[in-house]
């Protein structure tokens, strides 16, 4: 099973903050759902989304990471510095499909962003058909943030995909001066 998973400020799609690569909400029951959701599952990011995580990275989860940048081991020390692991994957875009292909016989698999991914996942017919389902956790409320990262592919999920609610919850966003804000799980998945 292949998930797709984020976070997301639905009325602007916008899923990140470009200037601190920082999520656009940080909701403690939301991230209690994504760890659920990503426990023994190899998780598939970008550079920058690794970047973002704590260093050593996710426990009880497998870290690959999509980046042409990254080519060999001595390239992911230099580039992730003191957030280089050993036991790390790299693939670059070309291997994404085969990779996920192959890993998704013996795994299920969590696709964690960051937007270019998620979008390269919601525009290209092959790597869309992998997908078996997607989280959306879906807030109203609109980041006041400088530079957003948007993921435009979010507004059409509705026209195809089927949906459900999962989860309908308020929680204090740390982001936001720990105010209350109102959101809810979103499945899209394809019949």
């Amino acid at each position: 099973m292949v998930n797709m998973i984020y976070s997301i400020s639905y009325k602007e799609n916008i899923v990140g903050n470009s200037d601190t690569n920082d999520l656009v909400f940080n909701i403690r029951e939301d991230l209690q759902f994504f760890k659920e959701m990503t426990i023994g599952t190899t998780m598939i990011m970008g550079r920058k989304t690794f970047e973002s995580l704590p260093t050593g990275g996710l426990p009880k989860r497998k870290h690959v990471i999509v980046s042409n940048k990254i080519k060999t081991v001595e390239d992911a020390k230099n580039i992730l510095g003191e957030k280089y692991l050993e036991n790390l994957i790299f693939i670059n875009l070309d291997e994404l499909e085969g990779y996920i292909k192959e890993e998704s016989k013996n795994t299920n698999i969590s696709i964690i962003g960051g937007a270019m991914l998620y979008s390269r996942f919601l525009e290209d017919k092959n790597l869309f058909d992998l997908v078996s389902n997607i989280y959306a956790t879906e807030v109203e409320r609109i980041p006041n943030i400088k530079t957003p990262i948007k993921l435009m592919g979010h507004s059409n999920l509705k026209e195809k995909c089927n949906f459900e609610v999962v989860k309908i919850g308020q929680g204090k966003d740390r982001l936001d001066n720990n105010n209350l804000v109102d959101y809810k799980v979103v499945r899209y998945f394809k019949v």
